[in-house]
């Protein structure tokens, strides 16, 4: 009878104790990637794990019978064993403010993720109309050269030229100033 009430007394004692972990497994596991799964598990084991050790404690301190020390022979030290037994109170741990700040980050990149998310509607906005722009132009392999240009697709800068802002004839070896005047040089020659 004695086990019978002790096993109900320790039950009592751990029902108002914390039973449960304060994180929602069921949640956490929907977002878990698959590449993490085992470290999750492993996590969750050892989370488990732990609760399951607490809850294994009992509640309260156990009760020391005191006048069973009666043969000690040093004057009031049980006595002072008992009183420091009797004062002694372990708090149960808080969060010290963490939950509260773990809130006000998630308030922080609630408001972030909701910008990022109306910066990218904006952006695919525009990324629409420039398609519809393309969409709408004829096909590249029909155009010619007046059409690709206004189309933009061909630049405006001369590529293969040293200087495209100097006119010059091909190899580009000398400018038009140099051209004529080796020109006129080989015209004199001739007369």
């Amino acid at each position: 009878t004695k086990l019978i009430l002790l096993d109900s007394l320790l039950q009592e004692i751990m029902a108002a104790r914390l039973s449960a972990s304060a994180v929602d497994f069921a949640v956490v596991a929907a977002k878990i990637p698959a590449a993490q799964k085992h470290a999750f598990l492993a996590l969750r084991g050892k989370v488990e794990g732990h609760l399951r050790i607490v809850n294994s404690l009992p509640g309260a301190l156990p009760a020391i019978d005191f006048a069973a020390y009666g043969k000690v022979t040093v004057p009031g030290m049980v006595d002072t064993f008992q009183t420091k037994y009797a004062a002694l109170a372990i708090p149960y741990p808080t969060d010290q403010g963490a939950l509260g700040a773990i809130d006000a980050q998630a308030v922080e990149q609630k408001a972030a993720a909701a910008a990022f998310c109306a910066g990218s509607a904006a952006r695919i906005a525009d990324i629409k109309t420039e398609l519809a722009k393309w969409e709408a132009m004829q096909p590249v392999e029909e155009m010619n050269r007046e059409e690709a240009l206004d189309a933009g697709l061909i630049g405006t800068t001369l590529i293969g030229i040293p200087h495209p802002e100097v006119p010059s004839f091909w190899p580009h070896e000398e400018t038009w100033e140099a051209y004529v005047e080796r020109l006129q040089a080989t015209e004199d020659e001739e007369h």
